[in-house]
């Protein structure tokens, strides 16, 4: 071999060995955004420097909330009959659609986008008059378009129900209020298929954040019994629900999250609980400094943990000292507290 080849085969050496090393150094690379949902106000917060980087303006006071499969666009509801679809690159609403119509206002209770992006499930209560009286329609989930509002189809569904679950790709819809209705919407036909009891078991149960996407696809919520407080979850690829009863005195919360290890769940109102799910029991209890919080949040690798709505501040916490690390000024008291992570493979 020539001198010629060998500093051909050398140089094409070290370039190998460089990009090989190069692609060794990569990381894996997530970046958490989170959206606290105001009234008349949506603020974000960048995960990184937990700071408030941006706000969108939303008319009426905001529930329910959900995100397109891509994460580019935000659904809310608010003032119970409106629903805005929220572009996230620009920050601005969209669309808006009110689901009132025939004659009927009426009104949203629980909201669940359809994997086709196009429909979502809402429950629905409601109302019109006729000659001075006041006609109350039973309550439905319904199939709505987000087009223009109007219904697709529907089935009646219990009084007091409160918050819808998609599982199986939406084959099936969980309704919850006193007890879990499933009902099958895969025909055409949409009808009742079961109903898991709550209400003869004496539970009492808040369904109201449904934080499924940023659980890994798992609904987790709180539930209260004459003696205990449990944990009560819904596989929405199985479709399996869960029952965890809690051992030691109830403490109070609104909602829970549960971390990205599964192995705590975290618990809030007034204050931050943790929750050791391999004993089923509370490990420790700290005080929230800036009172009552409705919603929990948990960063995607697990090291934060965000309270936030009630009034009008977000608090961080270190998740493994249970210790407030910075507390965030909102403009509006809130209701909730959603993230959406990015990611980049190595």
């Amino acid at each position: 071999m020539n001198a010629k080849m060998k500093n051909v085969l050398l140089g094409a050496t070290i370039v190998g060995t460089l990009i090989l090393a190069v692609a060794g150094t990569a990381t894996a690379w997530a970046k958490d955004t989170y959206y606290y949902i105001g009234y008349g106000l949506i603020q974000i917060v960048d995960g990184d420097s937990d700071a408030i980087v941006g706000e969108i303006p939303v008319e009426g006071w905001l529930r329910e909330t959900d995100f397109s499969a891509d994460d580019k666009f935000l659904y809310v509801t608010a003032n119970r009959h409106l629903i805005h679809k929220i572009d996230l690159a620009s920050r601005q609403v969209v669309h808006t659609i009110d689901v009132a119509g025939g004659g009927w206002d009426r009104f949203i209770f629980g909201f669940d986008l359809a994997p086709d992006g196009k429909t979502a499930w809402v429950n629905l209560l409601s109302r019109k008059t006729h000659k001075g009286d006041v006609i109350i329609g039973k309550p439905m989930l319904a199939q709505i378009d987000l087009s223009d509002g109007k219904i697709i189809r529907s089935i009646e569904v219990p009084w007091g129900s409160a918050t819808i679950v998609s599982v199986k790709d939406s084959s099936q819809i969980y309704v919850i209020g006193k007890d879990i209705v499933k009902v099958d919407v895969a025909a055409e036909e949409m009808h009742i298929i079961g109903e898991y009891p709550m209400f003869e078991k004496q539970w009492n149960i808040l369904p109201l954040w449904d934080n499924s996407r940023e659980n890994n696809g798992v609904f987790i919520v709180n539930y209260y019994t004459p003696e205990l407080m449990g944990l009560l979850s819904i596989d929405t690829t199985s479709g399996e629900i869960t029952a965890t009863p809690l051992e030691g005195p109830p403490v109070f919360a609104y909602s829970v999250m549960r971390s990205p290890d599964k192995k705590k769940v975290y618990a809030v109102m007034d204050e931050l609980t943790v929750i050791d799910m391999a004993t089923a029991s509370y490990e420790s209890i700290t005080m929230v400094p800036n009172g009552t919080n409705y919603a929990i949040n948990v960063s995607s690798d697990g090291k934060k943990i965000y309270v936030a709505g009630g009034g009008a501040t977000t608090t961080v916490f270190d998740a493994q000292s249970q210790q407030a690390i910075k507390v965030l000024q909102m403009e509006t008291d809130g209701m909730d507290f959603r993230r959406v992570t990015q990611h980049q493979d190595p």
